[in-house]
């Protein structure tokens, strides 16, 4: 597999970074709220009163507005950081997904020899030691029936170069193909 470059394309499977941006936003918008709600109701119900009795009315709906104007812009401001953020954290799954699905898309076209490579600080860095794993033993697999077949389509030559020729009886012949026949059986079970 050729050396890994830094990926450049900000959407690599756009459907999961999708849903997985989304999921966190709702989940910081979710919190977000729940805080601002108990901060702020908190904070007016103890001191609401105090202040109220300090500060003349116009001037206590005054500061009132001005804290939830800074609060909502606080919240504006962050919200394109947090999708900065899952955009780069739905990255080091997405990318590892796709890499993976093309991985498994050579083991079922046959071909065992390339290694699955992910960066360092991408996840599902034991999914692909297991796939590694298992390309591994399907290729060794794959050449060891290889062998067998290569092994039985000789011994199949040389029973045919035998019965052309005429050197052989019955017995040995019918020896010869009951062991073609059992390696053959012993093949199909595995």
């Amino acid at each position: 597999m050729a050396t890994l470059r830094r990926r450049t394309r900000l959407f690599i499977l756009r459907s999961f970074q999708i849903r997985y941006i989304t999921l966190i936003l709702v989940f910081m918008l979710a919190t977000a709220l729940m805080t601002g709600f108990t901060v702020y109701y908190t904070t007016w119900v103890m001191f609401g009163e105090k202040l109220a009795a300090v500060y003349p009315q116009g001037l206590l709906l005054d500061i009132v507005q001005k804290v939830n104007t800074v609060l909502l812009l606080r919240l504006l401001f962050v919200t394109p950081l947090v999708v900065l953020i899952a955009l780069v954290l739905s990255h080091r799954i997405a990318g590892p997904i796709y890499r993976i699905q093309r991985f498994v898309k050579k083991l079922n076209a046959g071909d065992y020899a390339e290694k699955l490579k992910l960066r360092e600080r991408d996840e599902l860095q034991d999914v692909a030691v297991s796939l590694n794993g298992l390309a591994g033993r399907l290729g060794s697999e794959k050449e060891k029936r290889s062998r067998r077949i290569d092994d039985i389509v000789q011994r199949l030559d040389e029973i045919e170069e035998e019965l052309l020729s005429g050197q052989g009886g019955s017995k040995s012949f019918a020896s010869k193909i009951k062991a073609v026949s059992d390696d053959l059986k012993k093949l199909r079970s595995k």
